[in-house]
């Protein structure tokens, strides 16, 4: 369960990491509050809307892009340089916060550091994603992404659950900048990291090659069936469920459940706390091969508590719905990293990481008009039906898609072509040679 922590690097990524994701929440809510302090009534779910939708948009601009960079440069600086970028930009959202009282010139500029900010966070996740693989080896890889994993979802509830007692005492302006505490010390641990990428790329950098990367990608992603279907079903999964209960989540519970800034915080811990829950258990039982099933089983667990989340009114469907929807997400989204990280090459890993990625950026792209239909119909008929189109739509994949759920690990592995892991029979091969180093993918 701890071994990946005998790797001196993969614990500082581990610590900036999870800070750098618990300043995640704190920013996503604390703008959201924002907003719904400074909109009027008739359009305050819409302009929630539109934060994820510029989230969104960041992501899906930038996602494709981050991922090729991270297969062309050294991905330790490339981290450096998206985080010190993020952290510029939340300076920049806190100003807004504190210099201006919300009119049109200040969500304006608000909006515009937003989507640069998503699309740092774009390129940063994929390349944290291909390093893992690349400093820990076949072996102790899924035992690493469920790690990072578990710490993020430590992180996130202890995030959103102060964040409402923060925004009371010190206000918006005060609660977004302290955030960017986590930007700076993500960049203190990568400057200590001994690690660097094990290939840079050669050649031309610019716009042309760049395209030529992000195609190579695709191309390599519709030539492996399994690897498309895992990418396809995070994408609907987080399409039809996430904007309602992540992004509109906030929105649902302060205003159809009534509860206040601080309240929400302790519903939220409920989605923390199933998805910590989640990824310990993955954590313990990384070994565990067969991830198609448990990518399977997350899913539809995401799914069906947005039935629970979104049928009733009060905190008990509030609280089980997240629990569920924490422990489907979490449960999915490690064992989709981890059949990735097993079925690609070093050379390729980060573009096919980015386009995993893009099931976030699209979730986040619809906010906006799921927001305007929630404005129109309301939220109280609008969840319950998407909640099961989503566990229809997921439940239908699966079904008839079994390559899904009898992906495995050790299949994906032997597929690639990589060395077996080492066993208690064979002595322990370094992470670094066990990372793929030297081979070359072919567009």
């Amino acid at each position: 369960m701890w071994a990946p922590f005998a790797v001196p690097d993969f614990r500082l990524l581990f610590a900036g990491f999870t800070l750098s994701q618990a300043a995640l929440p704190l920013q996503v809510v604390t703008q959201i509050f924002w907003v719904q302090s400074h909109a009027d009534a008739s359009v305050v779910i819409i302009l929630v809307g539109v934060i994820g939708t510029i989230r969104g948009a960041g992501m899906l601009s930038f996602g494709l892009f981050g991922g090729a960079l991270a297969d062309r440069f050294d991905r330790r600086k490339l981290l450096i340089v998206s985080q010190s970028a993020a952290f510029v930009f939340t300076l920049g959202v806190a100003l807004i916060m504190w210099l201006t009282d919300g009119g049109t010139a200040a969500l304006i500029g608000f909006f515009i550091l937003t989507f640069f900010a998503s699309a740092m966070f774009a390129v940063d996740l994929p390349t944290r994603q291909a390093i893992v693989p690349e400093i820990l080896g076949p072996r102790l890889t899924p035992g690493g992404i469920a790690l990072n994993t578990a710490a993020m979802q430590l992180a996130m509830p202890i995030s959103i659950f102060g964040v409402g007692f923060l925004v009371e005492e010190l206000g918006f302006a005060a609660t977004y900048a302290l955030s960017s505490v986590g930007h700076v010390i993500a960049v203190v641990t990568l400057a200590l990291m001994a690690y660097r990428s094990s290939f840079v790329r050669s050649g031309t950098h610019g716009l042309r090659a760049t395209l030529q990367d992000v195609g190579g990608g695709l191309r390599y992603t519709r030539r492996h069936h399994t690897l498309m279907w895992i990418i396809l079903i995070t994408v609907v999964m987080m399409a039809i469920g996430f904007p309602p209960t992540a992004n509109l989540g906030p929105t649902w519970v302060t205003t159809v459940v009534g509860a206040s800034f601080s309240e929400f915080g302790l519903i939220a811990l409920g989605w923390g706390g199933g998805a910590f829950l989640a990824s310990a258990l993955m954590t313990r039982y990384a070994a565990y091969d067969r991830m198609g099933l448990l990518l399977s089983a997350g899913a539809l667990l995401f799914a069906a508590s947005f039935i629970v989340f979104s049928i009733g009114t009060s905190w008990p469907f509030a609280v089980g719905g997240n629990i569920g929807l924490g422990a489907g997400l979490a449960t999915s989204q490690v064992a989709s990293i981890a059949l990735i990280a097993a079925m690609t090459t070093n050379e390729v890993r980060g573009r096919i990481m980015s386009l995993l990625l893009l099931n976030m950026g699209v979730a986040q792209a619809l906010t906006l008009p799921i927001a305007a239909l929630g404005q129109s119909v309301s939220l109280e008929t609008l969840f319950p039906i998407m909640a099961f189109i989503c566990l229809g739509a997921v439940a239908a994949i699966v079904l008839t898609h079994p390559v899904i759920w009898r992906a495995r690990i050790s299949t994906s592995l032997a597929e690639r072509g990589d060395p077996p892991p080492p066993t208690a029979d064979t002595p322990e091969a370094s992470p670094t040679k066990l990372s793929g180093k030297g081979r070359s993918i072919s567009d």
